[in-house]
C-alpha cells in the first residue's frame, strides 16, 4: 500500500530508533567493561555515542519539516526559556552556552513551544558544529527598533561554514521555518576563519498582549470601597 512521505518518514525514524538505541547501550557498556588505561578507547566511546545522538537529533528534524505546523504567537520570556534549558541540560553536559541575557523581562512574540525549539536547536547546532574545547557564547538583547536579538557564537571544527558536520543543514532549515512562522530573521554568518555566529531577530510582544502585575495592584488600591447604608431619620 502506497505511504505518504510524511507515513514513510515516520515509519523509517520509529525504525531506527531501536538500533540507535541497543548501538548507545553497547556503548556504555564498553566503557564500563573496558580497562580505562586508554584515553583513546573512552574518547571514541564518547563519540559513539554523540553520534548516535546525532543521528536521533537528525530524525527529529526531518519528522518536525515533514509535519505541517500551526503558529499560536503569544508573550514569551526568551531569557527564561534559554535559562531553563540550559541548566537542564548542564546536569548531563557540562558542555552547553555561557548566557549574556540582556533582556530584563521583554518578552518576544512567538509560539512558546517553537520558541523552546528553536532554543533547543540552536544550542545543540552549536553543540556540534563547534571545535572542541571551545566556548559557546549565546546572548539576548533589545535592539533600538525594539526587536529582540538572539546570538550564538563559537569556533567552528574546520574553520568554515561551508563543510558542517552531518545534519546541520537540516538543522538549519528547521530553524528557519520557526523562524519565518513567527515573523523573525536568522542568518549564520562566518566572522573570521575560525568563529560562526548565528543570529535571530523576533518581533517583540505587543503591547496589548503583556500583562503588568504592578498597574494591577496599583489600580485594586484605587478601587472604590463600599460606601456605607444610608442611616434612617430620626434614629440619631
Amino acid at each position: 500500500m502506497p505511504q505518504s512521505n510524511e507515513s514513510l518518514l515516520n515509519n523509517l525514524a520509529h525504525e531506527l530508533r531501536q538500533p540507535l538505541s541497543t548501538i548507545e547501550s553497547i556503548a556504555y557498556y564498553l566503557e564500563l567493561a573496558l580497562p580505562h588505561g586508554d584515553p583513546r578507547v573512552l574518547e571514541q566511546l564518547t563519540r559513539l555515542r554523540h553520534l548516535v545522538e546525532q543521528s536521533g537529533w537528525i530524525l527529529n528534524d526531518a519528522l518536525s519539516l515533514s509535519q505541517p505546523r500551526f503558529v499560536n504567537p503569544e508573550a514569551v520570556d526568551l531569557d527564561e526559556i534559554l535559562s531553563e534549558f540550559v541548566l537542564e541540560q548542564a546536569q548531563q553536559d557540562s558542555h552547553w552556552p555561557h548566557l549574556d541575557l540582556e533582556l530584563a523581562g521583554a518578552p518576544v512574540w512567538m509560539d512558546f513551544e517553537q520558541a523552546r525549539e528553536m532554543v533547543h536547536g540552536i544550542c545543540r547546532f552549536f553543540r556540534t558544529v563547534a571545535k572542541a574545547g571551545s566556548e559557546i557564547k549565546v546572548d539576548t538583547r533589545v535592539l533600538s527598533g525594539g526587536s529582540i536579538l538572539l546570538r550564538a557564537r563559537a569556533e567552528g571544527q574546520n574553520g568554515d561554514d561551508s563543510s558542517l558536520p552531518p545534519g546541520s543543514n537540516l538543522t538549519l532549515e528547521w530553524l528557519e521555518r520557526i523562524a519565518t512562522q513567527n515573523s523573525a530573521t536568522l542568518a549564520i554568518h562566518l566572522l573570521d576563519p575560525a568563529r560562526l555566529e548565528l543570529t535571530v531577530e523576533v518581533p517583540p510582544a505587543p503591547l496589548e498582549h503583556l500583562e503588568f502585575p504592578e498597574c494591577d495592584e496599583a489600580r485594586s488600591s484605587f478601587a472604590v470601597t463600599e460606601l456605607p447604608e444610608p442611616v434612617a431619620q430620626g434614629t440619631l
